[in-house]
């Protein structure tokens, strides 16, 4: 007989406690075995924050509630958690997040599949969320691009995904020195993939998005990535230039490429595609490859500007 997996749900949150109600609401009313799956949220460092004041918002799941002092970042508040987890897998959830009926069943069946493996869940927008060209194609990146089964170990992210316990312990878990937007899910992912870990896009794990930033709030994320997460990340793993894309500034100036590189880091060519974008957006169409590149650009931009980036 197959043995049942464990689960423990690590959701990490900061000044949002609606949000985190309709989490935890949508945990409780899910069909699975109660005492197969503990929930634990870590508050990283919000004021007034009063763990008391949440217990039984899971219903008849076990439910850890910790309240951290500071404000250290996500990576810092999963760490957290995944020392307190009694599970043989862990599943990470965003705050921001509601999950979908048979989501823990999903997520247990693909270990029983796949032992010893990672699983990335499918993540929808809720029905609020504005549909919009930008909304959409922040909707279709990452897994979102492949069929169910294995994916790249870049498509790992913590908005919903599924790791055995153990396989965080061995690499280390996450990275703690990533406290601004972005990077500590690619590195984890990319040690997870070195340690032989494969990834999976389990489509039937389904999530809801609700939190939302448009065009503009996304293109403030890239630029605090860049600046912040981006040469932390470099100077860990230097041969994911080319994952990110900026292996082409390591190439002389006068290549083609490079000088093609040179002129969309231009300002004025910024300018005119946002525009452009800005435009489409009130049309309904946006090309995907402008998003692509004002992605790349607000990142790649705020990298080359930080006093860590290699010149």
């Amino acid at each position: 007989m197959t043995a049942v997996t464990k689960l423990s749900v690590v959701v990490p949150t900061y000044r949002a406690p609606e949000q985190l109600r309709a989490l935890l609401l949508s945990i409780a009313a899910q069909s699975f075995d109660t005492a197969m799956a503990e929930i634990i949220v870590v508050d990283d460092g919000s004021p007034e924050f009063e763990p008391a004041a949440w217990e039984g918002m899971a219903g008849a799941f076990s439910l850890t509630i910790l309240h951290q002092s500071d404000n250290r970042g996500r990576a810092v508040a999963r760490n957290a958690g995944i020392r307190l987890a009694r599970g043989d897998v862990v599943i990470f959830l965003d705050g921001d997040m509601t999950v979908e009926p048979g989501f823990l069943q999903a997520h247990a069946d693909f270990h029983t599949r796949h032992h010893g493996a990672v699983a990335v869940g499918a993540i929808r927008w809720a029905p609020e969320v504005p549909d919009t060209p930008f909304m959409r194609y922040a909707g279709s990146r990452g897994v979102g691009r492949f069929d169910v089964g294995p994916v790249p170990y870049k498509c790992f992210v913590t908005g919903n995904s599924s790791v055995p316990r153990q396989a965080l312990l061995d690499v280390g878990c996450f990275d703690e020195s990533f406290s601004t937007y972005g990077g500590e899910d690619l590195e984890l992912g990319y040690r997870l993939h070195l340690a032989g870990r494969a990834v999976f896009y389990e489509p039937s794990a389904r999530s809801l998005h609700h939190g939302w930033k448009g065009m503009q709030g996304m293109r403030a994320s890239m630029a605090a990535y860049g600046a912040g997460s981006l040469p932390l990340l470099l100077a860990r793993h230097p041969e994911l230039a080319g994952v990110l894309r900026l292996d082409l500034l390591q190439q002389p100036l006068w290549r083609p490429r490079r000088l093609a590189l040179a002129l969309a880091l231009r300002p004025l060519v910024h300018a005119l595609v946002y525009r452009l974008a800005q435009w489409g957006e009130a049309l309904g169409y946006v090309p995907a490859l402008w998003f692509d590149y004002l992605w790349w650009y607000e990142r790649t931009r705020a990298y080359l500007q930080a006093p860590s980036a290699e010149s």
